[in-house]
């Protein structure tokens, strides 16, 4: 059962306009710019009274190095993370606070790509720049342990990104990779997304649909690089995925899951009943226990 916590906050995304503002087409359209206007890629002040940040370029985008204080960035090792936001959203608060807590925890860097966004860019331009900032990572922690980490569109990310890798027949160095509500079909055509859509608090399947549709910009959604699920599990980093029952994007990540188990792939599968999307970014006992399984899984 899930606590009196998730229900409260599971309350403030719905009586806070969160699924409202992104229910379809026209309101994710006319969301974008407004929160484009209130936020800002860098690290809140509150996270940086416990890591120190570093900013770096890349392509002329940033990309932000965050590391517990009193430790030498890199030194035992660093998580490449790729944030939520449907590919439309900037990286937010919320997604920098768990960032800086983890890397506390973990004593390691984390790497932090604030990559191109739809609709002005597709993903011929976001999942390369991914690419070209995780290679350059690779190159940068020699022999220092590195971990993918990712939540929904992030996570989706991480994956397609491994994905190309190997279909190259080029390594992928990561020892494992972590997600959090994985987007896996951005046409989310599985039925169970329907039927969990009345009772997902913050997700909607036709926002999420235009969404992809904007990052996809004319390309077929059954592309790996959009929609992982109909990739290749060969070859891949061990893949732990966390997942609640109340979010839209639940069916796809258990269809991937078993895709993982049915072809032997390194994987773990963490179902978490009556939780929404993206749970630990909020504090309640449901994301405290998420949270201590990042840890360890992160410094494995």
């Amino acid at each position: 059962m899930a606590s009196l916590k998730s229900h409260f906050w599971a309350y403030v995304l719905l009586i806070t306009g969160r699924k409202r503002a992104i229910k379809d087409g026209p309101s994710i359209r006319k969301t974008i710019p407004e929160r484009r206007r209130t936020i800002h890629h860098a690290p809140p002040e509150a996270v940086l009274e416990t890591c120190d940040a570093r900013q770096d370029t890349l392509d002329g985008q940033p990309v932000y190095y965050l590391t517990p204080k009193g430790i030498d960035e890199g030194a035992d090792g660093y998580v490449f993370y790729l944030h939520g936001g449907a590919y439309v959203f900037e990286i937010i608060p919320q997604h920098w606070v768990l960032v800086g807590e983890l890397a506390v925890r973990t004593g390691r860097t984390f790497v932090v790509p604030i990559y191109p966004l739809a609709p002005e860019h597709d993903v011929n331009v976001a999942l390369p720049f991914a690419e070209k900032a995780y290679r350059a990572l690779e190159a940068r922690a020699g022999d220092k342990p590195i971990h993918m980490f990712g939540d929904s569109a992030g996570a989706a990310m991480c994956i397609s990104l491994s994905q190309q890798l190997v279909d190259r027949g080029e390594s992928v160095d990561a020892r494992s990779m972590v997600l959090i509500s994985p987007w896996m079909d951005a046409a989310l055509e599985n039925p169970g997304a329907r039927e969990i859509d009345p009772r997902d608090p913050w997700l909607s399947v036709d926002g999420l649909q235009e969404a992809g549709r904007m990052y996809a910009n004319g390309m077929d959604l059954k592309d790996q690089r959009i929609s992982p699920l109909y990739g290749r599990v060969e070859g891949m980093p061990p893949i732990h995925i966390f997942i609640g029952t109340r979010d839209v994007l639940m069916p796809d990540a258990r269809a991937f899951a078993d895709k993982l188990s049915a072809a032997g792939a390194p994987m773990s599968y963490h179902q978490f009943e009556g939780m929404f999307h993206c749970w630990p970014f909020l504090k309640s006992p449901e994301a405290d226990e998420a949270n201590v399984a990042f840890v360890d899984l992160l410094t494995r």
